[in-house]
């Protein structure tokens, strides 16, 4: 049985043209670019051109650009490295803001943040797991220390775009931004507040990139204390030899990913609307709660989060991947648990209906018409569930 592979968000294959100029540079840039020999200056050439042709697809300065195995340490390296940074250069502990929308690799930092002592505030979010923005205004309007705020481009789960340019407005010179930029790459048009955060963080397998490289993009004036000792690459920033073959594959694939922004959005958006109509106009439609926003340009346009009324979430991903449906329950990171999303929780959803909510993301290039088979697939998995009485 052919699959359909509706778990884009947790990431996508090397495309062919990126995995060729992996394979490419693999073959024929051995050397270390540390290294002062020919050999090694030609391996940190392709290094610095994958930096800039990743600065110039950005529009943002070079020289804030730190290349890292992937978004959870670009992640962390923000976060903790700002934290570090301010403790260490001013002698105070920053106040930190984030949400229960973040990725884990977000959360998890900030409540290390909290656990060494920095005051962490929770913003709420609404039933589609948006930050409040009046929450958020008036936690950063409240005085105190300088303040640390995490707030994601869009949300892995329902999809659902933040208020980052409200944060921008609302924050104090000497407060930092942080936006998890992961989700929105490729899927959204590149934002034009991109070089005016404090940093951001992209993730290559999420655009189609080999695994095991990302980026942490900050102002370079920003102060980062580094995670990791014993190396000087990246001006001491992420110590550890940088892979040529990996920066220009991300490079590439960013590239491709900007450029096809709108076409994959429009495809992805029809898909979207058609199955969804599907599942509305069957005998479960009414059982159908909808997570995700619908209002344009208020989500991504490839994701759909679902939650079905009186079913038994236990039984609902095995059911769905026995017809063929690659779907998740919401993070991957966090799909081994056995508990309900955090973020669905976070965003009022009652603790039995999150369990029994799933994350459909499209990929690209994936046509319209398939949405009727994926459709009637999906409908034939919850028809037996519900006749068998898993509620």
């Amino acid at each position: 049985m052919e699959r359909f592979p509706l778990d884009a968000n947790a990431g996508l294959p090397a495309r062919e043209e990126v995995l060729e100029t992996w394979l490419r540079v693999e073959r024929e840039v051995g050397a270390n670019p540390s290294a002062l020999h020919r050999s090694g200056r030609r391996a940190r050439a392709v290094v610095q051109e994958a930096r800039d042709r990743l600065a110039a697809a950005l529009g943002v300065d070079v020289h804030g650009l730190v290349l890292t195995s992937g978004a959870t340490e670009a992640n962390d390296l923000a976060l903790l490295g700002f934290a570090r940074a301010a403790r260490r250069l001013d002698g105070v502990r920053v106040g930190v803001v984030g949400s229960a929308a973040e990725h884990p690799s977000v959360t998890g930092p900030l409540r290390a943040l909290q656990q060494a002592g920095h005051a962490l505030a929770m913003l709420p979010l609404d039933r589609h797991a948006r930050v409040v923005p009046e929450a958020l205004r008036d936690a950063l309007a409240a005085p105190g220390p300088p303040r640390l705020v995490a707030l994601q481009w869009a949300n892995q789960e329902t999809g659902a775009v933040q208020p980052v340019a409200a944060a921008l407005d609302a924050l104090r010179p000497e407060d930092h931004l942080h936006v998890d930029a992961v989700q929105g790459l490729g899927k959204l048009p590149w934002p034009e507040w991109a070089g005016r955060v404090g940093s951001f963080t992209l993730s290559g397998h999420k655009v189609g990139a080999p695994k095991g490289i990302g980026l942490l993009w900050r102002r370079p004036e920003t102060p980062l204390d580094p995670l990791l000792v014993g190396g000087g690459q990246q001006e001491g920033l992420r110590p550890g030899t940088e892979s040529p073959a990996l920066a220009l594959a991300l490079a590439h694939a960013v590239e491709l990913a900007l450029a096809e922004t709108d076409e994959r959005a429009r495809r992805a958006a029809a898909w979207r609307e058609r199955f969804l109509g599907a599942l509305r106009a069957s005998p479960f439609g009414e059982r159908i709660v909808v997570h995700t926003p619908l209002e344009p340009d208020a989500a991504l346009p490839n994701t759909l989060s679902l939650g079905l009324l009186e079913l038994d979430g236990r039984i609902l991903l095995p059911a769905l991947d026995a017809a063929g449906l690659d779907v998740s329950a919401g993070s991957a990171c966090a799909s081994g648990s056995a508990q309900p999303s955090p973020v669905l929780l976070g965003a009022g959803v009652e603790p039995g209906l999150a369990r029994a909510s799933v994350r459909i993301s499209v990929p690209p290039r994936l046509e319209p018409e398939t949405s009727d088979e994926a459709a009637a697939r999906f409908l034939g998995a919850v028809s037996r569930i519900y006749e068998v009485g898993f509620r």
